[in-house]
């Protein structure tokens, strides 16, 4: 397998945060939770629903599904009426399938036990699919290349990164992301351990072009390119 190539893909981050760059009050944060304190609205949502349908997969870490009731539908929105498969990532390889979300209808799921974001490595993955109790699963081992590489040989080739803050990190540093939705919140969190957008190990210098702003109320929502 070759490795793949930035232009063929596009990773679109979508996110709300705060003024200060908290995308929640804690790690579990619902979106319930997260509604209640302000830091999203249904102008926000309903944008997020409009970008998730033009996409083939939503990317989404096993933490932040399992906080939520469940995926939201975009059917209503896409041409085909048919809905992007979810992907679960996970290193820790702990998935409670006791979760609602593995009980919806007409949702293709996915696991990626992801071993890598090591752009250096070759790519690598296995596939494996199967029927258990409340539906079919697709089962992904492998680095990330391995992941992409695959998702574009069936010509999936736009994807919806709906974080965590650890996930979109690991995006983030390998220059992974090809687009941010950025929802600023009208809000200021101010707690030093409250998931960050983006929060490395290392420092990351990433320039972005705007291409749209708009605005609900408090809420401003900016479309950004990456360079």
């Amino acid at each position: 397998m070759e490795k793949i190539k930035k232009q063929k893909f596009e990773i679109i981050n979508i996110i709300a945060a705060s003024v200060d760059g908290k995308i929640a009050s804690h790690s579990m944060e619902s979106s319930l939770e997260r509604n209640q304190i302000g830091m999203i609205c249904n102008e926000d949502f309903q944008r997020m629903r409009a970008s998730v349908a033009t996409c083939d997969a939503v990317f989404i870490g096993a933490k932040s599904i399992e906080s939520e009731k469940g995926a939201f539908r975009v059917s209503d929105l896409t041409k085909n009426n048919s809905e992007p498969e979810w992907i679960i990532f996970t290193q820790s390889g702990n998935i409670s399938f006791q979760h609602p979300f593995w009980k919806q209808k007409n949702i293709s799921k996915s696991i990626f036990f992801v071993s890598s974001f090591d752009l250096d490595e070759e790519p690598m993955l296995r596939l494996d699919e199967k029927e258990e109790e409340f539906g079919k699963i697709k089962y992904y081992l492998g680095n990330i290349l391995g992941l992409l590489n695959y998702l574009n040989s069936i010509n999936k080739k736009r994807f919806a990164l709906l974080g965590g803050g650890k996930l979109n990190t690991a995006f983030w540093e390998k220059n992974l992301v090809t687009d941010l939705l950025l929802t600023v919140s009208p809000l200021i969190i101010g707690n030093m351990h409250s998931p960050n957008l983006v929060s490395s190990s290392h420092l990351l210098s990433k320039k972005l072009e705007c291409r749209n702003v708009t605005q609900s109320g408090n809420f401003v929502f900016i479309d950004y390119k990456v360079f």
